[in-house]
């Protein structure tokens, strides 16, 4: 079956080794009993063999293995739902699964650099994050924290404190050990960090932020590396993080993500609790007086730091 193609030193692999690495890795996680399939005789290796996913899709053996083998350049979009069925795949697997097929996407604005990302959030949004008591921030689609408000850096980390390149959940979850403190479930969280990233990728490919992003995670941590190599990805949506908080204690926080219009596709999220429950009343007993005042890289009010600090007026250029 060969190797599995790994990430390069510019962060992803190209899009036909990646759609190859993709649809074996999917492949190997199934067996024939999953699927419905009688189990015959002894097998090497996990998963379905090439001829079951083929009989599963409708498809020829021959054409699923230049199909893995990254030689059938052209897939149907027929063909692509049909092996997405037979798969198992969910909604973001089966999209990531078109978008692997796309030979070089074109790039949807300028690449953005190791240094961050400078994409602008529009002003409703930093008025909705001075608004909210609750924790909340945005992010790019490469987990690039570009705003947030003083619950957030309560609850997380104070973003303004770290470099610019730095200020990433990726990097975050990854790089900083405070992170394997902070969350219960540090692997979960992890993990869906990667998955994210993988799905930005995916959609863009050329994003050099994005790439140099994965390249100096991978050097870093094994566990990026495993977790970028399971080629899952996830996109946008709900769900809820238990952490254990140094002052608030132990917290059980639902999260939500909203995708901002524009050609970025920002996401703001926002953590809440309960009305009443043990976390609501945490968050509140932590809480300052006064709605949260938004931060982010660009320029903020004189007299008022990202994280919410008061410090000199900003000199005249």
């Amino acid at each position: 079956m060969g190797p599995a193609p790994a990430a390069s030193a510019s962060g992803a692999p190209s899009p036909l080794p990646a759609l190859a690495h993709f649809l074996r890795s999917r492949r190997a996680r199934l067996t024939p009993e999953s699927v419905g399939l009688p189990r015959s005789g002894a097998r090497r290796l996990p998963g379905l063999r090439r001829a079951e996913v083929a009989v599963l899709a409708g498809i020829s053996p021959e054409y699923y293995t230049r199909l893995e083998q990254g030689r059938q350049r052209h897939p149907s979009a027929e063909v692509l739902d049909a092996l997405a069925s037979a798969l198992r795949l969910d909604a973001d697997a089966r999209r990531h699964l078109h978008r692997l097929t796309v030979r070089a996407a074109r790039r949807t604005g300028p690449a953005h650099g190791p240094a961050g990302d400078s994409s602008p959030v529009p002003g409703a949004t930093l008025r909705l994050l001075r608004a909210t008591v609750w924790p909340a921030y945005v992010i790019s689609p490469v987990r690039d924290v570009l705003a947030w408000n003083d619950a957030a850096v309560r609850l997380i980390t104070d973003f303004a404190a770290l470099p610019v390149a730095h200020r990433n959940l990726a990097w975050f979850a990854y790089g900083d050990p405070r992170a394997r403190e902070l969350f219960v479930d540090w692997d979960a969280v992890a993990r869906g960090n990667a998955h994210r990233l993988r799905d930005a990728l995916a959609a863009d490919p050329h994003d050099a932020r994005g790439r140099h992003l994965v390249a100096e995670l991978t050097a870093h941590s094994p566990e990026f590396a495993a977790a970028w190599e399971d080629h899952d990805v996830r996109g946008p949506g709900t769900g809820h993080k238990d952490l254990d908080h140094p002052s608030a204690g132990r917290l059980r926080l639902d999260y939500t993500v909203y995708v901002i219009p524009g050609a970025r596709a920002l996401e703001l999220v926002v953590m809440t609790a309960p009305e009443g429950s043990p976390s609501h009343r945490a968050l509140e007993r932590s809480a300052n007086t006064g709605p949260g005042r938004a931060g982010s890289p660009g320029p903020e009010p004189p007299g008022v730091t990202p994280a919410g600090r008061p410090r000199p007026a900003r000199p005249a250029p």
